[in-house]
């Protein structure tokens, strides 16, 4: 049975379920822990083999050097922030497997002294989000050759969906960009450690249209598969 930390929404139900649904279409030996600061439980992390770092709210500009009075900036949750920010570094120093979407890619993009576009559209970029409450805004990504992104996907263009009206702006120290948009806005991240998994992605592959795209499944094995080395390596060494 492979456990993985699943960050909390902290809003949507449905949208939460959505994470928990694509992880347990792969495998019905997952076992998804949910963590937030309101059950306080990051402790069990350390019964974890894997951290998926989920979408939500905008993150608290302080935290990167922002305006914290912007009026395009809101749903700010500063307990929230500080919570995960404690998952991921734990996670990183005990190697687990971290997958970010969306709001995780920011968030992990901060981590490591990054910093944001606080609103696409007002910056000149076209809008990354539906119109309409039943949709998906779906557009083009292109991956750089080399990446591990394209190791995993295994092709250099693809559809994602998306839903963020703020993107990376400055990219933090030890990661690299491994996909754009077609109008340059960073679409994923990547720290390339041959002994720890981290990929971060702005789009939503769990609410992809597409489940079998490569763009979805794709990333959803090639961390399920650096998880299952975890888990391995976590039992071997609980028995010692």
């Amino acid at each position: 049975m492979m456990r993985i930390a699943v960050a909390d929404t902290m809003g949507s139900e449905h949208k939460f379920q959505k994470y928990v649904s694509w992880l347990e279409g792969a495998d019905r030996n997952i076992d998804c822990i949910r963590l937030s600061y309101a059950k306080e439980n990051a402790d069990h992390l350390r019964t974890c083999g894997g951290l998926l770092l989920t979408g939500g709210h905008d993150i608290d500009p302080a935290l990167y050097g922002g305006q914290t009075s912007d009026p395009l900036v809101t749903g700010i949750d500063r307990r929230r922030d500080e919570f995960e920010l404690r998952l991921l570094r734990e996670a990183l120093d005990r190697k687990i497997p971290v997958l970010g979407i969306c709001r995780g890619l920011q968030l992990t993009n901060i981590f490591f002294g990054g910093s944001l576009i606080p609103d696409l559209e007002r910056a000149g970029y076209q809008s990354h989000t539906s119109r309409t409450d039943d949709s998906e805004y779906e557009h083009e990504v292109s991956v750089l050759d080399g990446s591990e992104l394209h190791h995993i996907v295994g092709c250099s263009v693809g559809t994602v969906s998306s839903s963020h009206h703020q993107a990376v702006g400055r990219v933090g120290a030890e990661l690299s960009v491994s996909s754009r948009s077609a109008d340059g806005v960073i679409e994923s991240l990547e720290r390339v450690l041959e002994d720890h998994f981290l990929l971060l992605v702005q789009w939503h592959p769990e609410r992809m249209r597409d489940a079998g795209s490569p763009f979805s499944a794709g990333v959803r094995n090639g961390f399920l598969s650096s998880v299952a080395k975890q888990t391995r390596e976590l039992k071997s060494t609980l028995k010692e």
